[in-house]
């Protein structure tokens, strides 16, 4: 169903200019206390979609863009603009306050509308050109997207706490900005040594400060909800690529539902924000309709916010963009078509703006990465680019039968891999996972030929754009390489490679659902084959959405269950904070985190395992909870170690000064 509205009532800047004046007013005067206190919180979350709106109508007149990446581009301008805002506040002498931020926040919005107010008079816009709105495409982007929300929200609803170890130390950062701002941000006598990553701290300050919540309250639910915006604009992205329209819609349901991008994507931190503002770089780089000035200027904002974000994703997006980029000019010029040099402005304008912050606020990341890192890191994407291009110019498939075989090759190497995780440790420090665990990368492993169907689709076409995917993978295969094979330190490619997953999802669902379209239209199929993989993608998005009940409910080791903090456990940290002024508590990673990332409390993260194990003398305040007898010890890496059968008897030698049925804390 299509409906048509008139441009001048598409949006209307008068309409909202009072719109947003009726919004700040209610922020200020409305007294921040239940249940008002709710009611602020709401208005502050459409004034800050207002503001992406506002920017958005400003730089692209109505019929310029269409209603779906009209409202991506908004959603991410707002991401964008507020950790920027914060930046600028708080190195001026306002500092990030409740008047200074809403100021802020309602100046930006109606400058914009002023803005477009002039440009309309000044181009006499017609008040009779029709705008299209496909309702249907809109439905079809609304749904991932809601579900995107509601399962990465989640978490933090059942518990009432932030969700994610990385939580802790943000939320505690973004207090101490409150309560210091002006204060220089990598000020150590203050922040300590958590401040790697600030965009989403920035953000969560702005947004606490105008709603009046606290960072604890107010960053739990709104980080998560950013995290799952990135379903809209890599809807977006999807139907850039690729203009059938189920296959944007079941691409983006699948990474939707993706168990690692839903638990990655939950907590507050800056990977968590950065996810929305990467994939707006790639779906600003797929645009090709708008003026590339504009292009320039989005890129440039979302660039800055996305390297204070997390600069391990802006360096990652420079990978992808400058392999795209590369891949597509010479397939372009393989097919004598004209090639956009200039898009090489893109990937170095955000390599540049990863050099200055390093320069500027984080250059101790010099020392870190040593020039021999980054030579490996370099070779092992030469080496995936170089595939990609292979596997661009070899001879399509053009017979079922060996297509068939190739999708079963596909299949049985996933499922070998797969397995091997089970049967033997792949990568240092990694644990050998049970047998079990393979029914979670059921979906991972079905996808296999479909995307070896998707691939040989997408070869088809003629414009070197729609091989953006099968690059896309080669630049994150590449960093996988160089975490497995490369890396010096175990510990960081342990960490890259179950990271780097959430980087290969997205051009795997977007050749999964090339695939799945390609076999169920085009194939000729009888109608119980079209039912069958009907249901079989149903399961794969049900395995998917399964994998986070097993985290969350079951508790199943090595998924990040300990991510999930309960009530009791939060208040037995804080039952510590008030009784402990001096010393170190002995406790696992999951506890340390909120202990010293939150509380500020000295903690040794394997005394406690020490002395459980029968290897050291008494702590004198060791923190256990209830799971460590169905887990075990949680160490770095997110992984557990087993306690010895009777390790409850090492307890009965302490004094007992706290319980609350969960957790438990004793005294040497």
């Amino acid at each position: 169903m299509k409906i048509y509205f008139p441009s001048s009532t598409a949006y209307d800047p008068k309409i909202f200019i009072g719109f947003t004046i009726v919004i700040t007013l209610a922020i200020f005067l409305l007294p921040h206390v239940r249940p008002y206190i709710y009611l602020v919180f709401l208005l502050t979350f459409f004034l800050v979609l207002l503001l992406g709106f506002a920017v958005i109508h400003m730089l692209f007149p109505e019929g310029e863009v269409n209603p779906i990446e009209r409202a991506a581009l908004s959603v991410s301008t707002s991401l964008a603009l507020i950790p920027l805002i914060g930046l600028t506040l708080n190195y001026t002498p306002l500092g990030i306050e409740k008047a200074s931020a809403i100021a802020s926040l309602f100046l930006l919005i109606m400058v914009s509308n002023v803005l477009l107010i002039i440009k309309r008079t000044r181009t006499n816009a017609s008040q009779s050109k029709k705008i299209e709105v496909n309702m249907k495409l809109i439905f079809c982007a609304f749904i991932p997207f809601a579900v995107a929300a509601i399962l990465r929200v989640y978490p933090h609803l059942i518990s009432g706490l932030p969700f994610s170890v990385d939580s802790w130390p943000s939320i505690r950062y973004a207090e101490l900005l409150l309560k210091y701002s002006p204060v220089y941000l990598n000020d150590m006598e203050v922040f300590g040594s958590q401040h790697n990553y600030v965009g989403e701290k920035l953000f969560g300050a702005v947004v606490s400060v105008v709603s009046g919540l606290q960072p604890i309250q107010s960053m739990a639910f709104c980080v998560p909800l950013a995290g799952a915006s990135s379903i809209l604009i890599f809807y977006a992205a999807a139907c850039r690529l690729y203009h059938e329209k189920s296959v944007p819609l079941l691409a983006s349901l699948f990474l939707a539902t993706s168990f690692s991008d839903i638990i990655l994507t939950a907590g507050v931190k800056g990977e968590t924000y950065a996810h929305p503002l990467y994939l707006t770089l790639i779906l600003l780089y797929l645009n090709r309709d708008v003026a590339f000035w504009k292009k320039i200027l989005l890129f440039t904002l979302t660039s800055a916010s996305l390297v204070l974000s997390h600069y391990f994703t802006a360096m990652l997006t420079v990978a992808i963009l400058g392999s795209a980029i590369l891949g597509s000019l010479v397939i372009g010029e393989k097919k004598g078509k004209n090639v956009e040099i200039r898009s090489l402005l893109l990937p170095m304008m955000l390599a540049l703006s990863i050099l200055i912050y390093f320069l500027l606020y984080a250059n101790w990341a010099f020392d870190f990465i040593s020039a021999i890192d980054w030579l490996s890191a370099f070779s092992y994407q030469t080496l995936t680019l170089s595939l990609a291009l292979c596997l661009s110019f070899k001879p399509p498939i053009k017979k079922w039968s060996i297509m068939a075989l190739v999708c079963i090759i596909a299949l049985a190497l996933t499922l070998l891999f797969v397995w091997l995780t089970t049967v033997r440790t792949l990568i240092p420090g990694a644990p050998m996972l049970p047998a079990h665990y393979m029914i979670y990368a059921g979906p991972l492993i079905a996808a296999a030929p479909l995307c070896v169907l998707g691939y040989e689709s997408i070869r088809k076409t003629y414009d070197e754009h729609y091989v953006m995917p099968l690059f896309w993978l080669a630049s994150v295969l590449g960093l996988e390489g160089y975490a497995v094979f490369g890396s010096r330190d175990p510990n960081l490619g342990l960490t890259l490679t179950y990271r780097g997953i959430n980087f290969l999802l997205p051009p795997v669902a977007i050749l999964l659902a090339i695939g799945f379209h390609e076999l169920y239209e085009r194939w000729r199929l009888s109608k119980i084959a079209k039912a069958s993989i009907a249901i079989v993608m149903l399961l794969m998005l049900s395995l998917n959405i399964f994998g986070v009940y097993a985290t969350i409910y079951l508790q199943e080791r090595y998924m990040g269950y300990f991510w999930l903090y309960r009530v009791q456990e939060y208040r037995a940290a804080r039952w510590v904070k008030t009784v402990l002024s001096d010393g170190t508590v002995a406790c696992d990673v999951k506890i340390a985190y909120i202990l010293k990332g939150y509380f500020n409390l000295r903690v040794d993260e394997f005394q406690g395992l020490r002395y459980l194990n029968g290897e050291s003398g008494q702590p004198r305040i060791l923190f256990t909870y209830d799971q460590m007898s169905k887990n075990g010890y949680v160490i770095y890496g997110g992984y557990s170690v087993e306690l010895p059968g009777r390790w409850v008897d090492k307890t009965l030698t302490l004094n007992h000064i706290y319980s609350n049925g969960i957790a438990d804390i004793y005294a040497g």
